[in-house]
């Protein structure tokens, strides 16, 4: 109680909340407990927009002005702006898919794989991503990952205790009843119970196959499956998470994607920007479709695709991509 009347003691605007964060989220903020909190604020809205910009850097198509055309449309779109504007921690989770994407494809698993790690800020957001770069045939990208992220649980449950465990695992029971976390997932479509044990097999299924399709083809289909399956999967979604499918959709974008994948990625970013008014299941539909698509107009098996983004960075020469 002593915390939430600090915290709405700040004013307006400030509201006290139930602590939801992983451990990992907790290290990377705790030295900016020791700033002023208007400090803290501003540093953090730094290191936010440089997560951001990192990932439009790194993984959106183009060059030039249709490039920047993108970036401005990144920090525009209703799920960044608002994140950012609010401290969310989601951009941090796209930095780190969008580096391991490239450092993947730039013939660096090992990195990669350490970079994904990072997704643990937020790990719902990317739970998929790590499991179907396995199945895609990246086996040194998740292996890294897997290396790193069992380090860091331990730490976190060495460091949690059996009290603290207890207790991130009642809030976390405690979020998942509350209607804004579940307003925009397909829980809040059609409720708890066995009905979601259902869907949530068949979007594992489905976002399993999707990348099992793409095995030798790359990383960006695979890491594209795994977050619109991750999205579908979690129960815990807030509109701002969404940011996610932006980076999705620059992947896709770097494929050759089909007419009609194209023109679901333009209704896609129009429901984005309309998230508050359309709400969840125009978005939830585009995700299926998504999904749906990826399996359907996978590559054939006699065919292997060029592997090399488009218009990518030119920070290090293109290396050819082995499968892992």
């Amino acid at each position: 109680m002593a915390q939430k009347a600090a915290v709405e003691g700040l004013g307006p605007g400030f509201y006290w909340s139930l602590f939801l964060n992983p451990p990992p989220l907790v290290w990377l903020a705790t030295p900016f407990a020791a700033l002023p909190i208007s400090v803290a604020i501003i540093l953090w809205t730094i290191l936010l927009l440089a997560s951001a910009a990192l990932t439009w850097y790194l993984a959106a198509p183009g060059a030039g002005l249709a490039k920047a055309g993108l970036g401005l449309m990144w920090l525009g779109v209703v799920p960044v702006s608002f994140g950012i504007g609010v401290g969310q921690s989601v951009v941090l989770v796209a930095a780190a898919v969008a580096t391991a994407w490239w450092l993947a494809e730039h013939d660096h698993p090992v990195w990669a794989g350490l970079a994904l790690s990072l997704i643990v800020f937020k790990p719902q957001l990317a739970l998929f991503v790590p499991l179907c770069l396995a199945v895609a045939g990246h086996a040194r990208v998740f292996a890294a990952w897997l290396v790193a992220t069992v380090f860091m649980v331990l730490i976190s449950l060495a460091l949690l205790g059996h009290d603290g465990v207890t207790g991130f695992r009642e809030a976390l029971a405690v979020a998942s009843q509350w209607e804004i976390t579940r307003s925009y997932a397909v829980s809040g479509l059609i409720g708890a119970g066995p009905q979601l044990y259902v869907a949530q097999a068949i979007v594992a299924v489905a976002t399993l196959t999707a990348a099992w399709r793409w095995r030798g083809h790359g990383t960006a289909i695979p890491i594209v499956a795994g977050i619109t399956g991750s999205l579908l999967f979690t129960p815990y979604v807030g509109f701002q998470d969404f940011a996610m499918l932006v980076l999705a959709g620059w992947l896709v974008a770097r494929t050759h994607p089909t007419p009609w994948q194209v023109a679901l990625l333009v209704v896609g970013f129009a429901l984005l920007q309309l998230v508050l008014t359309v709400l969840a299941v125009p978005i939830l539909a585009a995700e299926v479709l998504l999904l749906a698509s990826l399996i359907y107009h996978a590559p054939d098996s006699t065919r292997l695709a060029p592997n090399a983004p488009l218009d990518a960075p030119p920070i290090t020469r293109m290396a050819p991509n082995a499968r892992d």
